[in-house]
């Protein structure tokens, strides 16, 4: 199951903090607000404008990574689009309040009911919160019921997008919709970066640079001397990227050797170069080698093959790695002893790259690719019409060998098309669509603010450090 996505940021927000002011809602201020005559209590209230405080404070932090967010004045200094920042906050934690009545509402409307399941992952979800939050937060006018009335409110918008966009939902969603949306948007392949550095981490020169990529085209005709033979394709890109990985750790005890320095005792006799042991880690392998201390500096700058890649994210572009481990089973021969056997994960060393999506005005500098933007290119491009043929990408930094595979392959329930891949692709669809009916249902709402509540419970007043604050 999952939680739509900007409910459960508010309330993961919320949870972040001993947030609260320190006074419980007298009869005036024990309201914030009436929405189209519901009227939301001042513990909803503080609870979402804290939330958008966090909102704001981690915007700014993006924007300017030197700006000390922890200190209120400074906070309270700045502006967010072409507000203050307290009018910034107040607008958010109302278009909350509003969203969250506007649920309320629906959920009632269309007659759906929180489960079973639901009901008892919500009592579970309060019940250890409070056990560590609960004395804090009463202390500071939160009061429990308020808590778990955010918390169902986010099951309830997980319940209504799903009415609408979930699999035969009211606007019509299919499973054949789905798989052509996550078909067109993700790419499948594997690939092999070698590093244009030498063992001291350093760029190579044009010489060094011909060498690799001769050391390179020998390793693609390998492969696709192999082409129309998936499996036999796949192993000798295994075999690649170890011999590839030999190759980064015999270049680096190389240049560790070359800058090792023997040193002499008190008596002028030479002190050998000590040694430690160190871990390479590649995409595949770990092995372990002995280096000179010396050189331990150089060895960690060379990056192997496929190092980190895998985890290479941004806000806009998502990359699935599989795993790499072997499941171990037991099992009973017919003399009835027991055999342990291994399978390794068929896709260990493919990787899913998610096409990139981004706001009007992100620039190019700012978007981060997946292993690189040629590589990226490549999958999205003519590797998708060129599917078991291994090629060579060239960048700035490195040469990659890439192999791109029809993704369809894939795309069974015990593999990449999951209950949960379902529901990941249905909100990534028609998160926008959701949006858009949302700010529909609160754009005619009528809402009565109470001022003196409002101003009671100014986000600026919470105390952020301690559990009580003088009135």
């Amino acid at each position: 199951m999952f939680r739509w996505k900007k409910a459960a940021a508010v309330l993961a927000a919320a949870a972040m903090t001993a947030a609260g002011v320190g006074c419980t809602a007298g009869s005036g201020t024990a309201y914030a607000m009436t929405i189209d005559g519901v009227q939301v209590n001042a513990g909803i209230y503080i609870y979402y404008s804290y939330a958008s405080y966090m909102e704001l404070t981690q915007t700014l932090q993006s924007e300017n990574s030197e700006l000390d967010v922890s200190d209120k004045d400074v906070v309270k200094e700045q502006k967010m689009d072409g507000v203050s920042s307290e009018e910034w906050i107040k607008n958010k934690a109302l278009e909350y309040c509003q969203r969250y009545v506007a649920i309320e509402k629906k959920f009632e409307e269309l007659d759906l009911s929180l489960t079973e399941e639901e009901n008892k992952e919500i009592s579970s979800t309060i019940d250890s919160f409070w056990d560590t939050n609960g004395e804090l937060y009463e202390k500071n006018g939160i009061a429990k019921s308020s808590v778990q009335s955010v918390l169902e409110n986010t099951y309830m918008t997980n319940d209504v997008f799903l009415y609408y966009y979930g699999l035969d939902g009211e606007e019509g969603t299919t499973e054949d919709d789905l798989k052509q949306y996550y078909e067109e948007n993700n790419a499948r392949v594997r690939y092999i970066k070698f590093n244009l550095t030498d063992g001291n981490g350093e760029a190579l020169d044009d010489a060094g640079k011909k060498d690799m990529k001769a050391k390179v085209e020998d390793y693609l005709g390998e492969i696709n001397a192999l082409k129309g033979d998936e499996d036999a394709m796949e192993d000798e890109m295994d075999t690649v990227q170890s011999d590839y990985n030999a190759y980064v750790t015999s270049i680096s005890e190389e240049a560790a050797a070359a800058t090792a320095t023997s040193a002499t005792d008190a008596d002028g006799n030479e002190i050998p170069a000590t040694t430690e042991e160190t871990t390479t880690t590649t995409e595949e392998t770990t092995t372990t080698t002995t280096t000179t201390a010396a050189a331990e500096d150089s060895a960690a700058a060379t990056e192997t093959a496929g190092d980190s890649d895998s985890e290479e994210t941004t806000a806009t572009e998502e990359t699935a790695a599989e795993e790499t481990t072997t499941e171990a089973a037991v099992e009973t021969d017919e003399n009835g002893s027991e055999v342990t056997t291994t399978t390794t994960a068929p896709y260990a060393n493919e990787q899913i790259i998610a096409k990139v999506t981004t706001k009007e005005d992100t620039k190019e500098e700012d978007i981060t690719y997946t292993p690189c933007k040629n590589v990226y290119d490549y999958a999205f491009g003519d590797g998708q019409k060129n599917y078991g043929d291994a090629t060579i990408i060239e960048d700035d930094d490195a040469y990659y060998i890439v192999m791109s595979r029809d993704i369809k392959d894939r795309m069974t329930e015990d593999d990449l098309w999951t209950e949960s891949q379902q529901n990941t692709v249905i909100s990534q669809e028609y998160s926008d669509a959701f949006e858009d009916m949302l700010d529909g249902w609160t754009a005619d709402q009528k809402v009565e603010k109470n001022d003196s509540a409002i101003k009671r419970y100014d986000a600026f007043k919470i105390d952020m450090d301690s559990s009580s604050q003088s009135a």
